[in-house]
């Protein structure tokens, strides 16, 4: 008989104050889950029922056969076990939430009063996440503060004009009510002292970066002549005037690059053996200056946690951009009556030939990620239903619910297919996504428009031509091909297939990201991320050599 047994707790500071919720889910004696959340403003017993709805619907999706509720309040128990009624008005719903979600739960519920002392797990994970809540307010204040050193003190700005608290940081001690009456309470420090810790940080991080040994940096990316990397680097090094060296190799062989990675800090571009970073001893980052990365060696990477490997999604904005001239173009059927019109046939009134609106239509997109999520700001704007899949639902993605009519995973495939009028290719390239999109899919979009931003073997080639031939798709505009031009054939046809001769094709020589402003914007990325390995912090863009991306 499977059997759940679970912890609850809820807690409140001050009372009425903000809330939190600890859970604690045992499946046959097995730690299943923690569950650790700050969840608004109420009272102790709001955050106790609170605690409990979550608890519940978690065990809802173990299907278990019998469920064992501990709770440290007698009150909340007896009202749930009938012995005490539910009077307040503000406990009624939530007390009328549990009694819907047993009511749809198959096993049986026992609801049970356990002492704090009993209870201590939940009770700290409830306890921890109103602790976390209120340090991110003070933080949150704190960074507004203005902060003057005196002799013995310090003088806090106050978030009134004109008023300062003293600081004494030895203690430590402040004078505002905050610490006199909450903070000391929960052993936490108030903003003013907050403050100080961060104004001494800076200065003691100040002083460490005057005396920093020289940063290294290589660079080995092909994708602009060296000279100009560093030109553009020294040019963006101006203001802040860092203490940075760039190696340029005149050659690129492997005993050079061995010989230069032994001093460098980041490598930007350039391809590396076990043999290659074995020899570092200072690297801390290898910078990609673009976006693919389906052609790094991740088994190598995954051995080498310790360096950071990123890469670039400053082409956001300009892909985003992109894929909607693609989308219009299919919309109004611009290609056709351009080269129509230019031998002097005419589509739309005479013809009855209407162009498709797209307020009010559905945008799919396959791949909320950085550019995922430009592109369903875009449809958003124009009015459309946006519909979305990303590869795994993260609390920061919750937020942008309120644009999105469906966020869901890759099991929701065919559900946003199913929903959507246009749908948006927007995966990076891995194990995972290379066929994607096969004659399953394509069946499904019978009457629908396919986009490709993201890598052309994401869409199985030959079922991709044969749905258009067919007519099954309405229509499509692919950007990243089969078939690309090498030194040696600089004129080659993207496919194998003949797509050139299909009149409901729109083809772009994946052109998504090469805007006016592209290379500028890779490299001001590129600096900013040495600028982060400068100061100690962490890069943006981290690739996940495990998930490939």
């Amino acid at each position: 008989m499977s059997k759940v047994l679970m912890k609850v707790d809820g807690a409140c500071y001050p009372n009425p104050g903000n809330m939190a919720i600890g859970i604690v889910i045992y499946k046959d004696g097995e730690l299943l889950k923690k569950i650790s959340e700050a969840i608004g403003y109420g009272t102790n017993n709001i955050a106790e029922y609170k605690a409990l709805i979550r608890g519940l619907e978690e065990a809802k999706k173990i299907n278990p056969e019998r469920i064992d509720v501990h709770c440290d309040s007698q009150l909340v128990v007896k009202q749930l076990n009938k012995k005490y009624k539910v009077k307040n008005k503000g406990i009624i719903p939530l007390f009328n939430r549990v009694e819907e979600i047993i009511r749809n739960i198959p096993a049986k519920i026992y609801f049970i009063w356990d002492r704090r002392d009993n209870n201590f797990v939940a009770d700290g994970l409830a306890k921890r996440a109103l602790t976390e809540e209120e340090i991110s307010k003070r933080e949150k204040f704190a960074k507004d503060l203005k902060v003057e050193q005196k002799d013995d003190y310090f003088l806090v700005s106050s978030s009134k004009p004109g008023k300062y608290y003293k600081v004494d940081i030895n203690i430590p001690q402040c004078e505002c009510i905050d610490f006199l009456r909450r903070a000391r309470k929960l052993k936490l420090e108030c903003k003013h002292i907050m403050a100080v810790r961060t104004f001494l940080q800076e200065k003691e991080g100040k002083r460490e970066i005057k005396s920093r040994p020289k940063m290294k940096i290589l660079v080995l990316s092909k994708m602009l002549k060296p000279q100009v990397w560093e030109k553009a680097f020294n040019e963006l090094n101006k203001k802040i005037k860092l203490n940075l060296e760039f190696i340029i190799p005149k050659t690129d062989g492997r005993e050079t690059i061995k010989k230069y990675l032994k001093e460098v800090e980041a490598a930007i571009g350039g391809t590396f053996t076990k043999e290659d970073l074995e020899g570092t001893k200072k690297l801390k980052l290898i910078q990609i200056p673009y976006a693919g990365v389906d052609k790094l060696d991740f088994s190598l990477y995954k051995n080498y946690s310790d360096i950071f490997i990123c890469n670039i999604h400053a082409n956001k904005f300009a892909v985003a951009e992109h894929t909607f001239a693609l989308i219009l173009a299919l919309a109004k059927n611009i290609i056709t009556n351009d080269r129509d019109l230019r031998l002097g046939r005419w589509h739309g009134f005479s013809t009855k030939e209407p162009t498709v609106q797209l307020q009010g239509k559905s945008l799919g997109i396959v791949g909320l990620g950085s550019i995922g999520w430009e592109i369903a700001k875009i449809g958003h704007a124009l009015g459309m239903k946006v519909y979305a899949l990303k590869r795994k639902i993260e609390e920061k993605d919750l937020k942008k619910k309120n644009i999105l009519e469906f966020l869901g995973e890759k099991k929701d495939l065919e559900k946003v297919i199913k929903e959507s009028d246009f749908i948006v290719v927007a995966v990076p390239l891995t194990k995972e996504t290379k066929k994607l999109i096969g004659k399953k899919e394509l069946k499904l979009m019978k009457g629908k428009y396919l986009i490709n931003i993201s890598r052309g073997v994401v869409i199985d080639e030959e079922a991709l031509f044969i749905s258009l031939k067919k007519g099954n798709l309405t229509g499509a505009a692919i950007d990243t091909w089969y078939n690309y031009p090498s030194l040696e054939q600089r004129e080659v046809l993207p496919s194998k297939y003949d797509f050139q001769k299909l009149n409901n094709m729109v083809m772009s020589s994946h052109t998504a990201g090469y805007t006016d402003r592209a290379l500028e914007e890779n490299i001001k990325f590129v600096f900013d991320n040495i600028v982060k390995i400068y100061y100690g912090e962490e890069p943006e863009n981290r690739i996940d050599p495990e998930l490939e991306y």
